[in-house]
């Protein structure tokens, strides 16, 4: 090999070297910053929209179905987990069962270290339900403070004991949310964290409330 060819092949290596420094450098700021990575970037999903009336009426505004369709009913689920748990205060606990609880004041948040990137909250039911529609609190809502400081979720992934799965987008909202979910039989339901809103300042994902509605047997 001659002195030149041995030159080019150094400055490719060189080059080649600099390159993935850079990438390198870019993929750990990022995390630096809390930019959480959603491997489900580009996919299409289901988009939350904001229940016009929060208030408990499975028949009222923002039952996400149209008015000839079967009037959902609010279930509570017997059974609540998670797969990891903040540690409690001397004053709050952040267990699973607090999504269901009827209270904002009140969350689950996850106690894994990083942002909540594949942290799971999961429900069941112990007998086929057909879901109509979720209704989610995103964040911790005890107060504006706790919302804007622990991370609040943007994708979620909704998981069904059919084999059935679902992307949502939540918004970076107080407002509950309301979420059509897959009209079959399933007799638990997965929520797992994939991505979050990145301006916060506490890592610990979070949300306050899952308001489950079901559909008649005979649906």
């Amino acid at each position: 090999m001659t002195a030149a060819g041995v030159a080019m092949g150094f400055a490719l290596f060189l080059i080649l070297l600099a390159t993935t420094f850079i990438l390198g450098f870019i993929v750990y700021r990022a995390l630096a910053l809390g930019e959480t990575v959603d491997p489900y970037a580009g996919r299409s999903g289901t988009t939350a929209s904001i229940v016009a009336d929060a208030s408990d009426n499975p028949g009222g505004a923002g039952s996400g179905g149209s008015s000839s369709a079967p009037t959902a009913t609010a279930i509570r689920a017997p059974a609540a987990s998670a797969s990891s748990v903040l540690k409690a205060t001397t004053s709050s606990n952040f267990r699973p069962p607090n999504l269901l609880d009827d209270d904002l004041t009140t969350a689950w948040i996850e106690g894994e270290e990083g942002p909540g990137s594949g942290e799971w909250a999961r429900f069941d039911f112990f007998q086929p339900v057909v879901l109509d529609r979720l209704e989610i609190a995103n964040g911790y809502q005890k107060d504006d403070d706790r919302f804007f400081s622990h991370a609040r979720v943007k994708s979620l992934k909704v998981e069904y004991s059919n084999g059935a799965t679902q992307l949502v987008e939540l918004l970076d909202s107080k407002d509950l949310q309301s979420v059509t979910t897959a009209r079959r039989a399933t007799e638990w339901i997965k929520l797992t964290i994939v991505s979050v809103y990145p301006d916060y300042e506490w890592e610990d994902a979070a949300l306050s409330e899952v308001r489950v509605y079901a559909l008649p047997d005979e649906q």
